[in-house]
C-alpha cells in the first residue's frame, strides 16, 4: 500500500492518503519526524495503522493527536501490544486513542494535584485479573517513564479501557455497567447462599466466567432465547436452593434495571450457582 503523508501531526502520528483517497491515521515512532506533507511513508516506520470511517472522525482524531506529546503516544503503543500479546481477543483499534488520551489527561490531573480514585478498583481486580495485571504494569510504565507516582487505582482505570477494547464493536454497553452489574449479581449469589465463594476454586473461575458474558448479553439485549423446558424444569426441582438464588438475581434485575431474564439464562445460572454451592 502506498501512502502519502497529508499533514504530520506529530513526530509519531501522520495523516496520510491511500491512492484511492482515503484518509488514514499512522503511527509510528519518528514516522513524522522532519517530514512534510506529499512524502511517500516507507512501509517499515509503519506501526499501526487506522482507517477513520468518516470525515469528522479524522478532525477528532487529528484534534486529539495534536494536543498530545509523542512520549504518550510512544508509551501508549507500548501498552496496547503488552495488551494485545497477553489477550486472546481481538482489541479494537481505537484502544489507542482512547487510552492516549485518558494517560495525558491522568497527568494532567496530576500536575494539578487532582486525584480520581475508581470506585470499582476491587471489582475490577476481581473480575478482570489479565488487564487488572495489564493496567498495572502500563502504571509501572508511566511511573518508571515519567519519574511520576500514580495512584494504584490507575491499574483499574486503564483495565477498563482496555475491556473496552475487549467488547464486540457493535456492543456499545459500557464496562464500567458491566462490571458494576457483575459485583451485584455476585453479591446477591453469595448472600443468598450465605457462603463464601472461594476464588480460587475452578467452580467459582467458571461462575464468574458465565457472569461476566451473562451481564454483557442482557445489557447488549442479545439473551439466549433457545427453551427446553425438560432440562429447566429438572433443574429447578432437584436444586430448589440454587433456583431461589437465581430467582432473586431475576427480580433484581426486573426491579433495577427493568430487564427479563429468558428460561434459558435462568437455566445456566442455576447450574452454575449450583456448582459453587455444591462445594460447601
Amino acid at each position: 500500500m502506498n501512502l502519502i503523508i497529508k499533514k504530520v501531526l506529530n513526530s509519531s502520528v501522520v495523516l496520510a492518503q491511500d491512492t484511492k483517497g482515503e484518509e488514514l491515521i499512522v503511527l509510528g515512532k519518528g514516522i513524522g519526524y522532519d517530514k512534510k506533507a506529499g512524502t511517500e511513508i516507507s512501509k517499515e516506520s509503519i506501526n499501526q495503522l487506522f482507517v477513520p470511517v468518516t470525515n469528522p472522525e479524522v478532525q477528532q482524531m487529528e484534534s486529539l493527536l495534536a494536543d498530545i506529546p509523542e512520549n504518550i503516544v510512544d508509551i501508549t503503543q507500548q501498552i496496547v501490544k503488552d495488551a494485545t500479546t497477553r489477550l486472546a481477543a481481538p482489541l479494537n483499534k481505537t484502544l489507542t486513542f482512547s487510552l492516549m488520551d485518558h494517560i495525558n489527561f491522568s497527568l494532567e490531573r496530576l500536575e494539578q494535584g487532582l486525584s480520581f480514585k475508581n470506585k470499582l478498583y476491587w471489582e475490577v481486580k476481581s473480575y478482570y485479573p489479565i488487564e487488572f495485571e495489564i493496567g498495572e504494569r502500563a502504571v509501572r510504565l508511566i511511573n518508571e517513564c515519567f519519574a511520576i507516582e500514580l495512584l494504584k487505582e490507575e491499574a483499574a482505570s486503564i483495565a477498563f479501557h482496555i475491556i473496552n477494547a475487549e467488547q464486540d464493536t457493535h456492543n456499545s454497553t459500557n464496562s464500567m455497567e458491566i462490571t458494576k452489574l457483575i459485583n451485584e449479581i455476585m453479591t446477591i449469589i453469595s448472600m443468598g447462599g450465605k457462603i463464601e465463594l472461594s476464588q480460587n476454586s475452578i467452580s467459582y473461575q467458571r461462575l464468574l466466567t458465565h457472569i461476566k458474558f451473562f451481564a454483557q448479553r442482557i445489557l447488549s439485549g442479545k439473551q439466549l432465547d433457545t427453551d427446553d423446558a425438560v432440562i429447566h424444569n429438572h433443574l429447578v426441582s432437584t436444586y430448589p436452593e440454587a433456583t431461589k438464588i437465581a430467582i432473586k438475581i431475576l427480580t433484581f434485575l426486573d426491579v433495577h434495571y427493568h430487564l427479563k431474564v429468558t428460561s434459558e439464562e435462568l437455566t445456566y445460572l442455576i447450574v452454575h450457582i449450583q456448582r459453587n454451592m455444591s462445594i460447601y
